[in-house]
């Protein structure tokens, strides 16, 4: 999605999650795990001190709920809508209501009592008040996303499987009632399904029926839109897309989602399942309704048929990599609205979807790059972070252009690398295996192997051998940027990895008097290639242990993460945007 920070996600860049997603099957199984080459012991050994590189660092005198409230930058977001024809703006306005009833429904999933909390914080006039519903609305609910979840709204501390579980519930009872009754298994473990409890009974509801009160309007509006639009591929998704939130089942839509080519294009759906930490299965609704640019989508396309031959140069064995379908269209669009999970706390910044992997296997995934809101992360964040935290002598090499590279290129790399690993003896999906710790880990690997990417195209001559010293800079300067998410936020513990890692083998050094980094460009290069490497095959080899080794020791905020950051005062941590075309 993702979300991406996200996610989404992520990405070096990106916000929320991103978008981000899973890497595509393969035709044919991988070996077993344990024929695969190993990660080495670096990456994966227990927390311990790495020269300044692990370890968190309390945090002292922590800032209140109005401050943190302004560490979100108030910013409008809009597109040129003077060129569509009257058939498109009459749609647009249809997908902008659809889109709005994904709020109320996303609440009810990121926190089943987020309504009545929030009614509460309502009748509290005081300035103390006003603040906590405004970083509430933020934050999606009353716990800090950027502070591992912690508490500001409320006295209790937020469920591991927030709204689609039974808050008492922990993962091993919920494997062992599984284990106790195959027969539910399927629909139990679906990914779009609310579990509840009836007596001793665990119960799962599939969420056309649980959020029926929003999805039937919602499917209402896009049926309303099919009517008005002139775009043969937007009336197609839109009418498969409003039956699929009838049927539970978005399959055909998903397809008909790929095929999206016209002006206006919307992404609404249940996607990334960053909220769910109990068992990272269950899907987030989210929503974004943007407007297209195809003249500058169409000199990105390119990049498509080249996937294969970036699958194939992965310092990876050829048996861990994947074959994906060839589709795999890259759009650049301009948002006018979002809702849901892609507007919570961090904001999006572009995303690779679907998640499904049999349309990844028959279509690729289709990489969104939301141009308006990276331009704008771009001028009022990264830019005056790395004017802060990098030594002055490689500020020249600071580059909007590599930025935005590094953001498409990491939702290419999310459709790159290993898809299925075999886990007892069946093919299995990366993220049902690694479960919980999935989303970090993936959305660092999209990061590095974004860069990674990037410099394979320079070498190849498809971008300017000019760029490569600026996608370095950029590119480390953007993991800066997303480590202030906060470490319990996927993208920012993926960033913090990075960074950690760097520090470990002498890419980047820290000066703790002045409080900025220096980079060592050939070393960062050759940093570049192992991480990728080593978290592939992670990955490959369905290490969920070696995964959460390797986050306790480098995902975390260590003590040059911290320094550098507590000196960031006065910048945004991210934005909260408003949308004109939607009356806000």
């Amino acid at each position: 999605m993702l979300r991406h920070l996200v996610a989404t996600s992520s990405l070096v860049f990106l916000a929320s999650a991103c978008g981000s997603s899973s890497s595509a099957p393969s035709e044919t199984p991988p070996v077993p795990s344990a024929s695969l080459p190993t990660p080495p012991a670096s990456l994966v050994s227990g927390a311990g001190d790495t020269s300044g590189a692990s370890g968190s660092t309390p945090k002292k005198g922590a800032p209140s709920v109005a401050e943190r409230v302004k560490q979100f930058a108030p910013v409008k977001l809009t597109a040129d809508v003077s060129k569509l024809p009257p058939s498109e703006k009459a749609a647009l306005d249809k997908l902008i209501a659809a889109a709005k009833l994904i709020d109320p429904l996303f609440a009810r999933q990121a926190y089943r009592d987020n309504v009545n909390v929030r009614a509460k914080l309502v009748t509290d006039t005081s300035p103390e008040g006003k603040a906590k519903l405004e970083y509430f609305d933020i934050m999606r609910g009353p716990w800090d996303r950027q502070d591992h979840f912690k508490p500001f709204a409320i006295d209790r501390e937020r469920p591991k499987g927030a709204g689609f579980y039974p808050e008492d519930l922990t993962a091993d009872d919920f494997r062992a009632y599984v284990a106790a009754h195959p027969a539910e298994k399927a629909k139990l473990e679906a990914e779009r399904t609310v579990i509840s409890r009836e007596g001793d009974k665990l119960v799962a509801t599939p969420y056309s029926e649980a959020y029926a009160e929003w999805l039937k309007p919602a499917a209402g509006l896009l049926l309303e839109a099919a009517k008005l639009t002139s775009d043969k591929t937007l009336k197609t998704f839109l009418t498969t897309r409003a039956a699929a939130f009838s049927s539970n089942d978005y399959y055909a839509s998903d397809k008909a989602w790929m095929d999206l080519d016209g002006l206006v294009e919307i992404t609404i759906g249940p996607y990334e399942t960053y909220e769910d930490d109990l068992l990272g299965r269950k899907a987030s609704y989210e929503a974004f309704v943007t407007v297209a640019d195809p003249a500058a989508s169409a000199k990105l396309a390119r990049y498509k048929k080249l996937l294969p031959a970036m699958e194939a140069h992965l310092p990876i064995p050829k048996e861990v990599q994947t074959k994906r379908g060839a589709a795999s269209p890259i759009r650049v669009v301009d948002l006018v609205f979002t809702a849901g999970d892609a507007r919570k706390s961090v904001q999006t910044i572009a995303f690779n979807l679907p998640n499904d992997e049999r349309v990844r296997k028959e279509k690729g995934a289709k990489k969104v790059m939301l141009r308006n809101l990276i331009e704008k992360k771009f001028d009022v964040i990264l830019r005056p972070i790395a004017e802060r935290v990098l030594v002055p002598a490689q500020l020249e090499n600071l580059s909007a252009e590599a930025f935005f590279d590094e953001v498409l290129f990491h939702e290419l790399s999310h459709s790159l690398g290993p898809a299925f690993v075999n886990a007892n003896g069946k093919k299995t999906e990366v993220r049902v295996v690694l479960g919980a710790s999935y989303s970090a880990v993936e959305e660092a690997k999209a990061d590095v192997m974004g860069a990674y990417n990037i410099l394979y195209m320079i070498e190849r001559g498809e971008l300017p051998k000019e760029l490569h010293d600026k996608l370095l800079v950029s590119y480390f300067a953007g993991l800066l940027r997303g480590v202030r998410f906060g470490v319990a936020e996927a993208h920012g513990q993926g960033n913090a990895l990075q960074i950690n890692r760097y520090l470990e083998e002498g890419a980047v050094s820290f000066d703790d008097a002045s409080g900025r980094f220096s980079i060592d460009l050939p070393k960062l290069e050759a940093s570049i290639g192992k991480l990728v490497h080593d978290l592939c095959m992670l990955q490959a080899t369905g290490d969920k242990a070696g995964v959460d080794a390797a986050l306790a020791k480098y995902g975390v905020e260590s003590a040059p993460i911290a320094k550098a950051t507590s000196g960031l005062t006065g910048i945004p941590v991210d934005v909260t945007p408003s949308y004109p075309l939607a009356g806000e």
